[in-house]
């Protein structure tokens, strides 16, 4: 295109977006190749297809404009405007996108058909793999089913974007804003994530093998249906708010807060069988007499909890926090509690009361058999009479614990204990 007649094209587009006098610009499929164009305005502008590799773009605007399989590469866009522009397809390689806003694009996979000079025909394919978009705005931008594998999007703002089975494996996103991101089913495998905002992200089902959340913050995330286990979470904040958890486990919990608070009048005690609650934060709830066999509180908050006669029969517990918990009386039989912390906590017995005698009580220990405590921190808990027989305690810290009748034939430890405690 000749530059007169792009300058015509430019002006009447600046008139129709003022009175609608002139005429919006229509520019697909044209070669805009190298052009210097900065701050140029395209707002709401007809860019199908459009060839601006190696343009001049600074400052440019693109509101809502469509760029549907437009060919962006190694132009300079840097402090240029997408915000709710149509995106799908385009080609973004070798871009300067720094300080960009796109906001609310849609950047998903698309595909354009185009005649080629013979008379044939040929598909564009997109594909983001390997593309750097550092310190860009792109929150609530679509791109679902995107293909960044091994990409940078550093310093970046993604908040409320729609990531769900976008394909982000090995890529870098250090610093970046994620807070309320659908990443639904996404390929987080080896992703680079320290430091990032996740607060209330939605992860079910994502991919997160040896991805690295180091200090990010993921308050509220949901992570229903992802294993952490080999990801790197050190210094990770991970505690799920009740009012995050599934709604019928919400449900159990209150019902058995108003059996608690009516002692027995109202409400039903918590069955929470085999449900995950992963990296739930329960501190301070009271779930005395719970049926919590076989739960699974890995990485969970329940410091302070009143967790009295409770049945925690093969939970899993690793990595959780029940620091100055009330475990007396608790069924904690072949849990795991490897990493745990239980500082302080109460482990010991509880009395038990006759029901068809008030004035009759009974000694009720705390169970421990066969529970795998292994690294687990119980510095200065309470474990007088808890039965810890085939316990494994390898590696626990039991500094000023109190032991006093506890039963330890079969216990393993890494020395015997003495005097009633360990230090």
């Amino acid at each position: 295109m000749e530059t007169a007649a792009l300058t015509r094209i430019l002006a009447k587009h600046r008139e129709w977006l003022k009175t609608r006098a002139g005429a919006r610009a229509n520019l697909a499929m044209q070669d805009l190749s190298g052009r210097e164009l900065p701050g140029v305005c395209l707002i709401k502008a007809t860019l199908t297809g459009v060839n601006l590799s190696h343009c001049i773009l600074t400052g440019a605007q693109f509101h809502n404009a469509d760029l549907f399989g437009a060919n962006l590469q190694n132009a300079d866009l840097e402090n240029a405007d997408f915000e709710g522009a149509d995106m799908r397809g385009a080609i973004l390689r070798g871009c300067n996108l720094l300080g960009a806003r796109l906001v609310k694009v849609d950047l998903r996979d698309g595909a354009l058909m185009r005649a080629g000079s013979d008379g044939s025909t040929f598909v564009n394919s997109v594909d983001y793999s390997n593309i750097e978009l550092d310190q860009v705005m792109l929150n609530g931008a679509n791109l679902s089913g995107a293909r960044l594998a091994n990409s940078m999007i550093t310093q970046s703002d993604l908040s409320g974007a729609i990531l769900r089975y976008c394909d982000l494996s090995g890529a870098n996103l250090s610093h970046s804003n994620l807070a309320n991101t659908d990443l639904t089913g996404a390929n987080l495998n080896g992703t680079e994530l320290w430091g990032v905002n996740l607060c209330n992200a939605t992860l079910s089902g994502a991919k997160v093998e040896n991805a690295n959340f180091s200090s990010a913050n993921l308050t509220g995330a949901c992570l229903q249906g992802v294993d952490l286990d080999s990801a790197n979470i050190k210094d990770a904040i991970l505690h799920r708010k009740v009012e995050h958890l599934p709604v019928p486990i919400q449900e159990i919990l209150k019902e058995h807060r108003q059996w608690v608070l009516s002692d027995g009048k109202q409400g039903a005690p918590a069955d929470l069988t085999k449900a995950d609650l992963s990296y739930s934060d329960l501190s301070g709830m009271d779930l005395s007499a719970a049926n919590c066999a076989e739960v699974i509180l890995v990485g969970a908050n329940l410091s302070g909890c009143q967790l009295v006669l409770a049945n925690f029969s093969g939970a899993k517990l690793t990595r959780s926090n029940l620091d100055a918990a009330d475990l007396s009386g608790i069924n904690l039989s072949n849990a795991d509690l490897s990493d745990a912390s239980a500082r302080g906590a109460n482990i010991g017995p509880t009395d038990l009361r006759d029901p068809h005698d008030l004035s009759k009580t009974r000694v009720w220990a705390a169970n421990l058999s066969g529970a795998c405590l292994l690294r687990a921190n119980l510095a200065g808990a309470r474990l007088c009479k808890a039965n810890l027989d085939g316990a494994d305690l390898s590696g626990a810290n039991l500094e000023s614990a109190d032991l006093t009748g506890a039963r330890l034939e079969s216990a393993s430890m890494d020395r015997p204990a003495e005097d009633g405690a360990v230090a």
